[in-house]
């Protein structure tokens, strides 16, 4: 991935295009005697802030003076951080990460930050905002571009693109430009409460019919399922879904569990043994574990886990 990152960012640099960027709450040292996997990134040119310090860097473009403010997230959790234009700089822009006041995002994510006024209220010509994937008007020179692809089913909805800015004396203009992206479908839930295997095999046909899934991520959640339902479904059915998507992910939640209300982080787990064997039920009952190897790879999982928190050799 990494490697894929220096390439595409060196066919950006080589065309004479500054690049500069800031690390987000994934990106970001969890130790501030450790660095970043975005360092690399001085190898072709490029430029990412990255720890927990704001970093002012100038920038000339068609004959303009630029300022960037570079705030990444390491920075913004600082109390007594204050971020100031560059009065000499023709244009002031500032680049940071985190959630801005009023922003309604579904669910929380580790690490992630509000953005505190005090960075927000600086005289800056525009403000560049990172963290939700969304294109998001905050300000009238205050934006979120949004991502080029989506990452999740929470953004499903997303239209994946980017921003071009355009600077005059009276102001910022902002143009979102959309991308084509992977498609991501989410088809229609399935209650599978009064269904046999046959039953749920038929739902699935017919929601993965009426889209058009070649080369998509698709998901399929099953909901209020006896147990062991899944289990009974066509095989071939679901070996052509995956064969025919990027990524297929039928998600069968039986009858008397809870269906988590986020995409992830709002869930409660059990004890890692717990986790564990869910896990395996789950890829043995959607077929992408047969069900000779699932019980084998469960007993020896189970078994070094038990070892590893006694303290035995397994």
């Amino acid at each position: 991935m990494i490697i894929g990152f220096l390439k595409q960012t060196a066919r950006i640099v080589e065309r004479g295009i500054p690049f500069y960027g800031i690390a987000g709450n994934h990106e970001t040292p969890r130790l501030r005697a450790t660095t970043a996997a975005l360092e690399y990134a001085n190898m072709v040119g490029a430029y990412f802030a990255h720890g927990f310090d704001v970093e002012y860097e100038p920038v000339e473009i068609g004959g303009a003076n630029v300022t960037l403010a570079l705030v990444p997230h390491g920075a913004v959790g600082d109390r007594q951080v204050v971020v100031t234009p560059d009065r000499d700089a023709d244009v002031n822009i500032m680049v940071t990460h985190g959630t801005v006041p009023g922003l309604k995002v579904g669910g929380h994510e580790l690490g992630e930050v509000d953005l505190p006024n005090r960075v927000l209220d600086g005289d800056f010509d525009y403000v560049a905002l990172g963290h939700y994937h969304y294109f998001h008007k905050h300000k009238k020179n205050t934006y979120y571009a949004g991502a080029t692809e989506r990452f999740g089913f929470g953004e499903v909805d997303s239209e994946p693109g980017f921003a071009i800015l355009t600077f005059s004396e009276s102001g910022v203009e902002i143009e979102h430009v959309p991308l084509e992206a992977r498609p991501m479908i989410d088809l229609p839930k399935i209650d599978a409460a009064d269904m046999n295997g046959a039953d749920l095999t038929d739902a699935v046909r017919e929601r993965a019919e009426a889209r058009d899934l070649d080369g998509a991520i698709v998901r399929q959640k099953v909901v209020d399922a006896p147990r062991a339902l899944a289990g009974e479904m066509d095989r071939a059915l679901l070996r052509e879904l995956k064969r025919r998507c990027l990524n297929y992910s039928l998600e069968v939640t039986e009858t008397g569990t809870i269906e988590a209300p986020g995409e992830g982080p709002e869930a409660s787990f059990g004890s890692l043994e717990e986790e564990f064997k869910a896990f395996v039920e789950a890829r043995r009952e959607s077929g992408e574990l047969a069900p000779a190897f699932a019980g084998e790879f469960l007993e020896k999982g189970l078994s070094y886990l038990k070892a590893a928190g006694g303290g035995e050799q397994p």
